[in-house]
């Protein structure tokens, strides 16, 4: 017992800077494993994929669904059932290359490369294409000025619309099992685009329209969504010309008539979790909803899941309007790049997130309660992540003993002018000497706090450190805990009165080090 009261002089600054990094890992864990939104879980981990292009995602009548995707010796497909236990895995060995896509479905597997189509099973070609249009249950294909579609249990094409010319853009959608085509046009008057739907065979035509845009600016994606007699339309233009001189992106949104023509207006995604707007859109997945059109996609915001680099790319969704602040939503929250969002039914959603070079995490989001409890659990990423962001913000933190140098240095030069002046009261260890030093330490802290207690800092930090007058709350204090362990060291240790200010500033430095540091860069 005895030998414990004597390390209790080291052993109490010890327990200080456990229970400070203790705290501030916890903080950090928090802030890692927070939930995207409200009623969405964290990020659950389906399987890992060494390719980031956009996975082939399908659904049986059962409620299982898959995903597969492009490996560097084929396909690989995974299967799961509707709470994300795997319940298989298939590998297709085909040739691939950068131009790769696939259609797989429950009785046929067909894959692309620049100039055809081939037959999964025996890598036979099919046909030669200018483009491949897999979609949910069914795919298309361009060749020349033509569009065919591919029926996937016979391989037998049929011919469905004819483009205006080779320059013609053409997208295909797939949404609640309705095929949509939009073809996009470009002359001197502008976008010209004309809206399809697709029954068996047949492309029937359900509106035309024309759009023109700035001279400055230049169409860089269209997305839209039909819905009866209306279509949505939304433009990602790019700003070629500017006052400072920099490209830019402008998004444009419509909703309009069928026949009638877009009434584009600017709109912009705001940061629902950060004060500016969300920048970069891209992998944009656009759909009707009974709330209207609504759009899936990666932006660059705000998180606080990195060390000192508050924004990354996550997923997104956002209800659009041509009029009013859009309602968007943070779908998923981690650390790393976020790229390639898909629905996987109207409460889940899956991305994929950049890992190193050659395995990228296959992640899901979902407003299921099931998967939300499931997701809460501790996870070896969340873990690494938050102790590394801790970490970091420790050896930054040591800044602070650095800033503490205009705080120690008035009571060193007391200690120096009573040595000089008065060496008696030294040598007799006259308690004063420690009293008065310590006021003046505390009285420099207090004078001297800005660089310490800088508003930038402060702004950082948690609430229970960030309120009106902290900064001379938590000085006084953890001066009075210095104060007390000392007295307790004392009890057992006879220290001169230049050791004991040593000590109580030192402990006084540790505390505010280890509880303040962090937030001062």
């Amino acid at each position: 017992m005895k030998q414990l009261k004597k390390s209790s002089v080291w052993l109490a600054p010890v327990i200080i800077i456990l229970i400070g990094i203790g705290i501030l890992f916890m903080e950090n864990y928090a802030q890692v494993t927070e939930p995207p939104s409200d009623g969405w879980s964290r990020e659950l981990q389906v399987g890992m994929t060494p390719n980031v292009s956009e996975p082939y995602l399908s659904a049986d009548d059962s409620g299982n669904w898959s995903i597969a995707y492009i490996t560097e010796d084929g396909v690989r497909q995974h299967t799961y059932d509707r709470q994300f236990e795997q319940i298989s895995e298939t590998s297709f060995d085909i040739p691939v290359n950068q131009y790769t896509q696939i259609f797989l479905g429950e009785d046929a597997f067909i894959y692309s490369d620049y100039y055809a189509l081939y037959n999964g099973d025996n890598s036979e070609e099919i046909t030669d294409i200018q483009k491949f249009y897999p979609l949910a249950d069914t795919a298309y294909y361009r060749k020349d000025n033509v569009i065919y579609h591919l029926d996937p249990s016979t391989l037998g094409s049929e011919q469905i619309l004819t483009v205006d010319s080779e320059n013609t853009e053409v997208i295909i959608e797939q949404k609640n099992e309705e095929t949509h085509i939009l073809t996009n046009t470009i002359d001197q008057t502008g976008n010209h685009l004309t809206f399809y739907t697709v029954s068996g065979n047949e492309a029937t035509e359900k509106g035309a329209a024309v759009f023109t845009l700035t001279g400055t600016e230049e169409v860089q994606d269209i997305q839209f969504a039909l819905d009866d007699n209306s279509y949505a339309l939304l433009v990602k233009t790019l700003q070629k010309q500017s006052m400072s001189g920099k490209v830019s992106n402008q998004y444009y949104y419509s909703e309009a008539t069928l026949g009638d023509a877009p009434d584009l207006q600017r709109i912009q995604f705001q940061d629902p979790h950060g004060g500016m707007a969300l920048q970069e859109i891209s992998d944009v997945e656009m759909q009707w909803t009974e709330q209207g059109a609504s759009i899936l996609f990666k932006a660059f915001g705000s998180t606080n899941t990195r060390f000192r680099e508050p924004l990354q790319f996550n997923i997104y969704t956002a209800t659009l309007s041509s009029s009013g602040p859009l309602d968007v939503k943070r779908l998923s929250n981690t650390p790393s790049s976020s790229v390639e969002p898909n629905w996987i039914n109207p409460n889940t959603v899956l991305w994929i997130d950049r890992g190193n070079s050659e395995e990228h995490r296959v992640l899901v989001s979902s407003s299921n309660s099931t998967i939300i409890a499931e997701a809460k659990q501790l996870t070896m990423p969340a873990f690494l992540q938050s102790l590394g962001k801790t970490m970091g913000m420790l050896s930054t933190g040591m800044f602070a003993v650095v800033i503490s140098l205009l705080w120690f240095i008035w009571p060193l030069l007391f200690l120096c002018v009573v040595m000089f002046t008065n060496s008696r009261a030294m040598d007799q260890d006259r308690s004063w000497v420690f009293y008065i030093g310590a006021l003046i330490y505390i009285g420099a802290a207090v004078i001297l706090n800005d660089l310490m207690f800088s508003s930038r800092g402060m702004l950082n930090a948690p609430a229970y450190l960030n309120f009106t007058g902290s900064a001379f709350i938590y000085l006084l204090g953890f001066a009075l805990l210095s104060y007390a362990i000392l007295k307790a060291g004392l009890s057992i240790r006879k220290w001169s009165p230049s050791i004991q200010l040593t000590y109580f500033i030192g402990i006084h430095v540790i505390c505010i080090t280890i509880f303040f540091g962090p937030y001062l860069l």
